[in-house]
């Protein structure tokens, strides 16, 4: 007969420290923020696709601080002064530049994947889709990289094949172009990882080649 007394006492107590602005309407820049750190995560490794569409589903239907902390729950260690503030360090502004810090890394990885097509072929795109977390942004881009690079490589052995009875004027024409559009497809897939763009290189939305899935 005493323990849910126990329990109800317990839970007032809980109620009791629990911080006012918790019950505060989430503001704009609030939800602004809590998005942006959730982007930073998923674009960092350290969330995957399906769990960043979960949480940040949870950041827009959110009504109060309350249900705005629920979605990074289990993410975000929340040390105890910040919660004696009544404050989270996933949407503070003071928490911005950790964040941005954060993505660099994974944007910057992106880019790596795409990058080192230029002297290793898919080898490099390869390993760094291996040693990418699975559902990560650097996963998801060096799977593209890969998948182009192949495509480059086969497309030059065929213009190869195909120019050899060509005269000579036109022999290295058919390589030539080959190679310029694996260049620029390269270099652009590169800047776009390195802006966080979900950018689809044309030649592998062409041809179809997905080797290694794109997400």
């Amino acid at each position: 007969m005493e323990r849910p007394a126990v329990a109800t006492h317990s839970g007032s107590m809980n109620t009791m420290h629990e911080h006012p602005s918790l019950n505060e309407a989430v503001t704009e820049e609030q939800r602004d923020r809590a998005e942006a750190w959730l982007a930073d995560a998923y674009a960092d490794g350290r969330i995957t696709e399906h769990e960043f569409d979960r949480r940040i589903g949870q950041v827009i239907s959110a009504v109060t601080r309350r249900d705005l902390n629920l979605a990074f729950y289990g993410l975000v260690e929340v040390p105890r002064t910040s919660r004696a503030l009544g404050v989270h360090p996933a949407y503070q502004p003071t928490n911005a530049v950790v964040a941005r810090a954060g993505t660099q890394v994974g944007k910057g990885a992106a880019a790596l994947g795409h990058f080192s097509g230029m002297f290793s072929s898919f080898f490099g795109p390869g390993l760094v889709f291996l040693l990418s977390p699975e559902g990560s942004y650097p996963r998801k881009e060096s799977a593209k990289a890969f998948n182009f690079q192949l495509l480059s490589l086969i497309s030059l052995i065929v213009s190869g094949v195909l120019a050899g009875p060509l005269p000579d004027p036109f022999e290295g024409v058919l390589p030539t172009i080959v190679t310029v559009v694996w260049f620029l497809g390269t270099v652009v897939g590169g800047a776009k990882a390195a802006q966080g763009d979900d950018w689809q290189n044309p030649a592998t939305k062409i041809a179809k080649l997905q080797v290694l899935r794109e997400k």
